[in-house]
């Protein structure tokens, strides 16, 4: 097991390292404080623990996640074949009869956060899984459970860190490959919590406040007044009918139905590179950020955003159409305009968004869908910006939009 420590080049400055097993637990630490994903720890991690002389066959580990479909991440690696496994568990997935039969739920289920097994002894293969890792050739595993501490309403089943070993030694792993393992994995689980945390932030963020928005807020943007002045494509949709039904569909439909008809509303924005800024109700509110040298094409961009909005609530329409189900228009206005984009609120409480007159003004547009027959609206200072594709475009007449001075000449297509 010895190591050139003076010449190992990637050791945490922080915890010198005098023999091997120290400058394992330096990179752990070292690792630990960069931006490194917790699959390549894992990875990594496994195939340091065979370099000083841990006879370890397999390893696992399972990450709970606080993310909008996952639910955990799962990576298992083994001597010779590195990575095997990389899955994500979606909330929607309904568990198997071996998660109920496997060790991991007995563990959480019984307040356990420590549990091994002799995989020579027949006697100790009270799981499904153990007696086909001994039938692989393993003769030891132990699983060891992190809590990191993250609220999940008490639920033990979302700990936080599963990790499994197991070795092919016979007779198992020996003394010092424990000694090696129970003070490295305790800190292997720290490092992951560590990158974990930082990604469950950003992950949280994104879903929330979009993507750009995030990045801005991640990077320290997150003081009241602190504010940027864009311009920018607004893109303002709003659903047709959705008052009406919520008095009269029972409230998981309603949901279940809204849910549908923003997913709709929303891919084509992100695809197109869009940021949207906030669902308002039954509405959404987007940005498509202006450059000089390619403001035409940018919304001939959000043009298109828009008509691939309108043609996915129409399939979704025709699918519940046949099902039965009841159905909503989409109503989308686009504006241009100067508006400032960054933190507003209260001392404790702000919200990064867009205000200006633009804003209002798309918003005001919208309600003209209904008046002009049409379920596109567009202004004429976007009509101008947009030269390449404003030949689809035609007049509808200058309007008053309430709380605006001047008329305003609105387009359709």
């Amino acid at each position: 097991m010895n190591v050139n420590v003076e010449n190992s080049g990637d050791l945490c400055r922080h915890f010198p390292a005098e023999n091997a097993e120290e400058a394992l637990l330096s990179w752990i630490i070292d690792k630990g404080m960069t931006d490194t994903t917790v699959r390549d720890l894992f990875t990594e991690f496994s195939e340091r623990l065979v370099d000083v002389g841990v006879k370890l066959k397999r390893s696992n580990i399972a990450l709970s996640a606080i993310h909008p479909q996952v639910s955990a991440f799962m990576y298992t690696w083994r001597r010779g074949d590195g990575l095997i496994t990389n899955t994500n568990f979606l909330h929607s997935d309904v568990p198997g009869e071996g998660w109920f039969a496997s060790p991991f739920f007995f563990m959480l289920n019984n307040n356990i956060n420590f549990l091994h097994r002799r995989l020579e002894n027949r006697d100790e293969l009270d799981f499904p899984v153990l007696v086909e890792f001994q039938e692989e050739g393993m003769t030891d595993w132990f699983c060891q459970i992190f809590d990191f501490g993250w609220d999940f309403n008490n639920d033990r089943n979302n700990a936080g860190l599963i990790t499994s070993w197991a070795s092919d030694r016979p007779g198992g792993f020996s003394s010092e490959e424990y000694i090696i393992l129970q003070k490295s994995i305790p800190l292997f689980a720290l490092a992951a919590k560590s990158i974990a945390s930082f990604r469950t932030a950003r992950s949280v963020l994104e879903t929330y406040i979009g993507r750009e928005t995030a990045r801005k807020v991640l990077s320290g943007q997150v003081r009241r007044g602190s504010v940027d002045s864009i311009n920018a494509v607004l893109v303002f949709a709003d659903l047709r009918g959705f008052t009406a039904l919520s008095d009269t569909m029972p409230q998981e439909e309603l949901v279940d139905m809204l849910d549908q008809y923003l997913d709709q509303m929303a891919s084509p924005v992100e695809s197109a590179g869009g940021e949207i800024l906030k669902f308002i109700g039954d509405g959404m509110l987007a940005t498509f950020e202006l450059k000089d040298d390619e403001s035409h094409i940018i919304c001939e961009t959000a043009l298109v955003a828009a008509e691939e909005m309108k043609e996915g609530v129409q399939i979704l329409n025709q699918k519940r159409m046949e099902a039965g189900q009841p159905t909503m228009d989409l109503d989308i206005a686009i504006h241009i305009g100067d508006v400032m984009y960054g933190n507003v609120g209260s001392e404790t409480r702000l919200d990064f968004t867009v205000i200006g007159p633009a804003v209002n003004e798309v918003s005001r547009m919208e309600a003209f869908c209904d008046d002009l027959e049409t379920d596109i609206i567009v202004s004429g200072e976007f009509v101008t910006a947009a030269s390449s594709c404003a030949h689809r475009l035609h007049t509808c007449g200058f309007h008053v939009l309430r709380g605006v001075r001047e008329p305003i000449e609105l387009f359709t297509l």
